[in-house]
């Protein structure tokens, strides 16, 4: 079954959350993760479509309230994707390093493109600093899990930093790119992910 890739692009800043900060936003919202949206219906023939989404990313870098603002046309999957919208994650807009709400306009470029699923681990860091620690110890021989439950920043330390089987298409153009051409056991130098550095590793299962 084919689902969706997403492209994001922002076009426009706006509401009444906003308005005063206009000229005073330190960073915008960056996209940190991201939900499938709804299987494309069997009577759209078209391999790709846009989407225009007004939503409110609030302080916490949840996706508080969206409008389709020009969607498929098809109510049921236009409510299903609005549903997957609201569980996408940001790094949250900030002034002068105090996060907060903004609302914002988003044209979604949607394509059609068959899941790729790849066993994973991953070790997250505050810094690319830190991360350049890690790539030092992991070059030593180090082991990849036992870095992860010592120094990640995540909650998949637990496991040793294995976050199971993930669609890789549903990671940032730059960061799947990255993930596609992983060998088995390898892992990737040190990759931005909103304001943290991932280091992920292709595991075998």
């Amino acid at each position: 079954m084919k689902k969706l890739a997403v492209l994001l692009c922002l076009i426009f800043t706006f509401g009444c959350s906003s308005v005063k900060y206009d000229n005073k936003i330190s960073s915008m919202p960056v996209l940190l993760e991201r939900t499938e949206l709804p299987t494309i219906p069997p009577d759209v023939t078209s391999s790709e479509f846009y989407l225009t989404v007004k939503m409110m990313v609030n302080e916490k870098g949840e996706v508080a309230k969206v409008v389709l603002l020009n969607g498929l046309g098809m109510p049921e999957w236009d409510s299903s994707a609005v549903k997957s919208i609201k569980r996408w994650k940001y790094e949250p807009a900030k002034v002068d390093g105090t996060p907060i709400n903004l609302w914002l306009v988003q044209k979604v470029k949607v394509q059609v493109e068959t899941p790729l699923y790849l066993p994973l681990s991953e070790i997250v860091c505050d810094s690319y600093d830190q991360a350049e620690f890690i790539m030092s110890k992991l070059s030593e021989g180090e082991d990849f899990g036992e870095l992860a439950l010592k120094y990640s920043k995540d909650t998949s330390k637990s496991r040793n930093g294995y976050i199971g089987k993930k669609d890789i298409n549903l990671y940032p153009a730059n960061i799947s790119r990255v993930l596609r051409n992983l060998s088995i056991n390898q892992h990737t130098k040190p990759l931005q992910i909103g304001k943290q550095y991932v280091i992920f590793k292709r595991m075998r299962i």
